[in-house]
C-alpha cells in the first residue's frame, strides 16, 4: 500500500470510528481497536482499558449506558511516522453528549494515536485522550 493509501485508510479509521460510536453501534465503535489495544482515558477521568473487550465494555457499560445522543467533530487530523505497518497520528475532537437524564456535556479533546496494520486493516493500537482547551467545563 502507498504511503498515500495509507494516510487514507487511517483517516477512515478515525472516521468510522465517529460514524459508529456516534449511531451506539457497539461492534463496529470497538472493533476499530486491535485485538490488544488500549484506550487511555485517565486524563480525562475515566481511566485506562486495555484489550478490545475492555474497550467495548466500557463504552457499553458507561457511555453507552448514559447518553441519548453522542456527536464526534473531528478535525486536524494529522498522520505521522507511517513505518510499514505502523503509523502513529493526532486528531482533535469535539464530542457533545446528550445524556439520559437531559444533562449536557461538551469536551474538547486531543487524541494521540498509534496504529497499526492488523489483516491489512487499520485499527487503533493505542489511543490517549486529552484535553485539548484547558479551563473548558467536561
Amino acid at each position: 500500500m502507498s504511503h498515500l493509501a495509507d494516510r487514507a485508510a487511517i483517516h477512515d479509521l478515525n472516521t468510522r470510528y465517529a460514524v459508529a460510536f456516534d449511531g451506539f453501534r457497539l461492534d463496529e465503535s470497538s472493533g476499530c481497536w486491535a485485538e490488544d489495544g488500549v484506550l487511555d482515558e485517565r486524563e480525562t477521568g475515566f481511566g485506562l482499558f486495555q484489550g478490545r473487550e475492555a474497550i467495548s465494555d466500557f463504552f457499553r457499560d458507561s457511555l453507552f449506558a448514559h447518553a441519548r445522543n453522542v456527536i464526534h467533530v473531528m478535525f486536524n487530523h494529522l498522520v505521522t511516522d507511517i513505518e510499514g505497518d505502523r503509523a502513529a497520528g493526532s486528531v482533535f475532537c469535539l464530542v457533545e453528549v446528550v445524556k439520559n437524564d437531559g444533562g449536557y456535556v461538551r469536551s474538547h479533546v486531543k487524541y494521540e494515536d498509534e496504529y497499526v496494520r492488523v489483516d491489512g486493516q487499520w485499527k487503533f493500537g493505542s489511543r490517549v485522550i486529552k484535553p485539548s482547551f484547558p479551563g473548558a467545563p467536561s
